[in-house]
């Protein structure tokens, strides 16, 4: 259930992002238009990427924090981690066009990283995270897969 309302606020941000910015980020996962690209993808984006980062981004880094700043700083900071770490491998054609691409990356994970923090807070569990995560990538996923299939 939670998806709909992350789902929903990170589509809005990223419509925004991509009005004020003039570039159009690309996926991590980029459709395939095969099916077996599509579950290879699945795999990787439903299981394999968020059990490794709800470990590390809410299990290890987020958990710290709160602990050691409070909850609030601790959600935040464990938020940008999580929507830094996202735009690592960023590129673009100048210098220019990679810093707008990394801002809109960056900005665009923040809904999405605030909810995955809360909701692991609230909860008191890393399974409640990954549920969210598991879902929001297999949503964009598969969603993303059959707009390239019904333009091609």
């Amino acid at each position: 259930i939670w998806v709909v309302p992350v789902l929903l606020v990170t589509g809005i941000v990223a419509q925004l992002l991509t009005q004020i910015f003039p570039v159009t980020p690309t996926s991590p996962l980029p459709p395939t238009g095969t099916t077996i690209g599509l579950i290879l993808s699945l795999i990787a984006g439903v299981l394999v990427a968020p059990a490794g980062e709800e470990i590390l981004f809410r299990g290890f880094a987020t958990t710290a924090w709160v602990r050691g700043l409070g909850r609030t700083n601790g959600l935040v900071l464990g938020a940008l981690f999580f929507a830094f770490a996202h735009v690592l491998t960023v590129t673009g054609t100048n210098a220019g066009e990679a810093f707008q691409l990394a801002f809109v990356a960056f900005a665009g994970r923040i809904p999405v990283a605030i909810a995955l923090g809360w909701l692991f807070l609230k909860r008191g569990t890393i399974w409640a995270s990954f549920g969210l995560h598991a879902t929001f990538n297999g949503i964009l996923l598969i969603a993303a897969e059959a707009v390239a299939r019904s333009a091609g």
